[in-house]
Formats: C-alpha cells, structure tokens, sequence
C-alpha cells in the first residue's frame, strides 16, 4: 500500500509541475500554435488554389518530392530503423549540433521562426498534393493518428525554445543595464524550459511509435 501511495504522490507532483509549467507559459503555448496552425491552413488554401488553377504545378511539386527522396534514404515500414529516424528527425533540437542552434538566443530566434514556418508549409502543401492525389481520406489517415500527438510535441518543443531565449534575453538585459537579476525569475525560467523540453521528447517517442507501426497499417503499407 505505501508503493501505491508513493506512486500515487508522485505523478501527482509530476501532474502538478506539468499543469504549472502550462499555466505560466501559456501566452507562448498560445501564440507558437496560433502561428504554427495559421501557416499550416493558409499554405494548404494556397496549394489547394494553385493546383487547381496550375496542374503542371502539382506534377511539379510531386516530381521534386520524388526526386527528394531519392537523396534521403527512409527506411521501410515497421521497423526500428524508422522509428529511430523519425524520433531523431523530430528531437533533432535537442542533439543535432547544426539544429541546436536555435538555442542561440537572438539568432536561434530567426532560425526558429523559419523552421516553424517552413514546417507549417510542408505539413500543409503535402496534405493537399496527397488528398488531392490518394483521396481526401488519405492524408487524414497518414497524419492524425500520430499527428496529434507530434504537432503538440512540436509546439511544446519550440515553447521550450522561445521560453530559453527569454528567460537568457531578460537576465543579459539585466547586467547590461546594472539591475539585479531576479535569480528565482531565473531559476524557474530554466526548470520551465527543461520541463517543457522533456515533456516534448516523451510525446515523440510515442508519435514515432504510432507513425512506424500503426500509421502503414492503416494506410495499408
């Protein structure tokens, strides 16, 4: 009885820090899905628009993307290879040197916003050329199984991003104007940031699992 109860406290604690991390970075959470939903429905009537008025458009864009992966080697269905892809791909963030440097802050600010528009875009351009090439059902069946884990994933990660850069901005701004910087503002900026940040990995770690084993099935790969 004293396991369960240990148990019982403890994910309590974790649900507690979680829902406080939300509530105290909400505006962020907001404003980085606000921006990354609007991109994404603005490039799909866009593409929607110019595939319909411009054929040779989408034989266009199918050909580039045929062409792509030729380059980019993706590993078959239902194996662990493509689970590794995928999750390293999505958590690059957190390991790849050359995409760590969003953490940057100012900089990582500018290569932030572009990857989270270009994400916007493609997410949103690939729907429309596979709805409007495989059916309407498709794209739905390849992308809202793991989709609604990995686009909050993705948000959580750029919130634990902007919520860095912040929390680093603020205490430069501090020592460069000779204020005191508020250390707990600090401290707790940085345990928001890791929270976030691994909160974010655990939710790729399950979409991956569904994109690699749930998602072929059911498109019937």
């Amino acid at each position: 009885m004293e396991d369960i109860a240990l148990k019982g406290s403890f994910f309590a604690s974790i649900w507690e820090t979680f829902t406080s991390s939300i509530r105290r970075n909400k505006t962020i959470i907001k404003a980085t899905a606000l921006t990354f939903f609007g991109v994404i429905i603005i490039s799909m009537l866009v593409t929607f628009v110019a595939f319909s008025t411009n054929p040779r458009l989408s034989e266009w864009f199918k050909s580039l993307m045929q062409h792509e992966r030729s380059y980019i080697a993706i590993p078959p269905p239902y194996t662990k290879d493509l689970y590794f892809f995928i999750l390293l791909n999505n958590a690059g963030h957190f390991w790849n040197p050359i995409r760590m440097l969003v953490w940057v802050p100012l900089l990582g600010t500018f290569a932030l916003g572009l990857e989270l528009l270009l994400n916007g875009v493609l997410i949103g351009a690939l729907s429309i050329v596979v709805g409007i090439t495989k059916g309407v059902f498709y794209p739905i069946l390849g992308i809202a199984p793991h989709g609604i884990i990995e686009i909050p994933a993705f948000i959580l990660e750029f919130a634990s991003i902007i919520r860095w850069h912040v929390t680093i901005i603020e205490a430069l701004m501090a020592k460069v104007t000779g204020e005191k910087v508020n250390v707990a503002k600090f401290k707790q900026g940085v345990k928001d940031c890791l929270f976030l940040a691994v909160v974010s990995v655990t939710l790729f770690v399950i979409a991956a699992f569904i994109e690699t084993y749930i998602t072929p099935h059911l498109l019937g790969l």
